[in-house]
């Protein structure tokens, strides 16, 4: 099945000082890329994110395929959480290109993989996502996986193109908006396949310390 992708890349990186946690480097790429390359089989990409992020987007595009199309965008308000980050990334995609010809080739996928920015080994968890999704039981809208603890990983998630934007009518509703909305929220009023992936590594670096015990220097604001 074709799909789109949305990475999310906008949080705040707090408890690391304000790094920018995207472009932290693991082996040898920043963790952005890592992200972008395990969803390089994507009819187009929505990166979320501040546009700092733009040195590490050319990067993954100078061997892209010709056939992808990456844009950079931001959830409104800055830093409004989760949901409005894949509600941005969603809305970016829909636009398209300015040129018709263009917007003709690049129709929107049936099916949108989200997918967190910070992950050290997202390519097998998008594996798995892809691969559920060609075996669908009846009724099933989105694909979520659950680590060996069985959380729920919502941002490393598919769902229906449909389905999503329906998702982000629904839940922006009561409030006019996703500011601060959780994935969970996001995905309330979606029939959900839970993924058990118990062998998939959902490590992420939300810490100097996350950051040290896998090798990664975190320094000067990088």
């Amino acid at each position: 099945m074709k799909f789109d992708a949305i990475i999310v890349a906008g949080g705040r990186g707090s408890r690391l000082g304000g790094v920018s946690k995207p472009l932290l480097e693991h082996r040898g790429e920043t963790l952005l890329e890592h992200s972008l390359n395990a969803v390089r089989d994507a009819q187009a990409i929505a990166v979320v994110g501040a546009h700092a992020l733009a040195e590490a987007v050319t990067r993954y595009m100078d061997t892209a395929p010709d056939f992808q199309r990456v844009v950079i965008t931001r959830e409104y308000p800055t830093f409004a959480g989760p949901a409005a980050a894949v509600a941005a990334g969603r809305a970016a995609l829909d636009d398209g290109p300015d040129d018709e010809s263009a917007q003709r080739q690049n129709q929107a996928s049936e099916l949108t993989v989200v997918l967190a920015s910070d992950l050290l080994d997202p390519g097998p968890v998008v594996a798995a996502l892809l691969a559920a999704t060609e075996r669908p039981a009846e009724g099933i809208e989105s694909w979520v996986p659950q680590d060996a603890a069985g959380v729920l990983q919502t941002l490393s998630c598919a769902i229906l193109t449909s389905s999503l934007r329906q998702a982000i009518d629904q839940a922006a509703e009561p409030r006019g908006s996703l500011e601060n909305a959780s994935m969970m929220r996001l995905l309330a009023t979606v029939q959900m396949e839970r993924l058990k992936l118990p062998d998939a590594d959902f490590s992420d670096i939300d810490t100097p310390g996350d950051a040290g015990r896998h090798g990664i220097a975190v320094a000067n604001g990088h």
